[in-house]
């Protein structure tokens, strides 16, 4: 039982520590992006690895949450 507190609180800490490092990764763009704009083939790129990195963030969320639900119907009785 002790456990689950712990992993509870371990949960919470992963959350904050995501928002900061998305907090972190917007300040970033935000300050970054206005001065490659005039290097337009720079942006891109930097645009474009942005947007796969968070393309691939999103994916994996989105299998896990699938993964979940379907052990959750597996495990209702019919």
């Amino acid at each position: 039982m002790q456990n689950r507190p712990v992993a509870r609180d371990a949960a919470r800490l992963r959350r904050w520590i995501a928002a900061g490092v998305c907090l972190a990764g917007l300040a970033v763009v935000v300050l970054v992006v206005p001065r490659l704009l005039p290097r337009s083939p720079l942006a891109i790129v930097v645009l474009c690895a942005l947007a796969i990195l968070t393309m691939k963030l999103v994916e994996r969320r989105v299998r896990r949450w699938f993964e979940r639900w379907a052990e959750r119907q597996a495990s209702r009785p019919p």
